[in-house]
């Protein structure tokens, strides 16, 4: 599904470049679980902005569903990223005056031949797979920290996407909730999905079944994970 090939990207600030990533090659396959760790500034968010099309490499050859990204124009990109990619952040992203189920609906407002039934349907499952349907009508604003993150984990799947692309979201919650998000996440790779995971916490990491290690903008390591801990709360 992911395939990438001495991925550089450079940024210059103040006539000052700055090598973010240093040549990068791993492929993940489809209904992989895959944690991304590494301390601040080892280039694991610039990696995850550029593998969910939110950022170009400067270097280096990405293709995705076997399709280069340096074939494809912004909107194709953006296309691509709306239908294929589902996304949960650490700060939630979600419009809080708006309602649960109108924050989850938003990606396929996108879709046109998506009937208004149908859509409710799926909005419904959404929900209904993170727990929250009798939250289905609140405020999001109104909602615990780790509601929050399960309505955006909902918001994430409801398009049905080919990979779901998480960046640090168990950062702003606390131990319990943290746990439960991640048990969602690695409920939803149960069930076929393939997830991309950044994360900077051991524990979180090792919900998934391989992790790559980064440090100054390459892979310092990349292993599976053959038998997992039973996990207690995050710390």
């Amino acid at each position: 599904m992911i395939d990438i090939l001495n991925l550089k990207k450079e940024y210059t600030e103040e006539d000052t470049p700055t090598q973010a990533l240093r040549g990068v090659t791993f492929s993940i396959e489809k209904g992989e679980f895959v944690s991304i760790m590494g301390p601040s500034g080892s280039g694991k968010s610039t990696l995850l902005h550029i593998l969910s099309f939110l950022d170009r490499p400067t270097g280096g050859s990405y293709k995705f569903q076997n399709k280069s990204m340096n074939d494809m124009t912004d909107q194709e990109l953006a296309h691509v990223r709306n239908k294929d990619m589902g996304f949960v952040f650490q700060a939630f992203n979600l419009l809080s005056r708006l309602t649960v189920y109108d924050n989850v609906e938003i990606p396929l407002l996108y879709s046109l031949d998506i009937t208004p039934s149908k859509r409710r349907k799926l909005v419904e499952d959404a929900v209904r797979s993170v727990g929250l349907e009798e939250k289905l009508h609140a405020e999001a604003g109104r909602l615990s920290g780790g509601q929050k993150q399960r309505v955006a984990i909902a918001r994430a799947l409801v398009a049905d996407p080919n990979v779901i692309f998480a960046d640090e979201p168990t950062g702003n919650l606390d131990s319990a909730s943290g746990l439960q998000v991640m048990e969602i996440l690695k409920s939803l790779h149960e069930k076929g999905r393939t997830i991309v995971l950044v994360t900077h916490e051991t524990q979180t990491a090792e919900f998934a079944n391989r992790i790559i290690r980064m440090k100054d903008g390459v892979i310092e390591s990349d292993k599976a994970i053959t038998a997992h801990k039973l996990h207690g709360p995050l710390k």
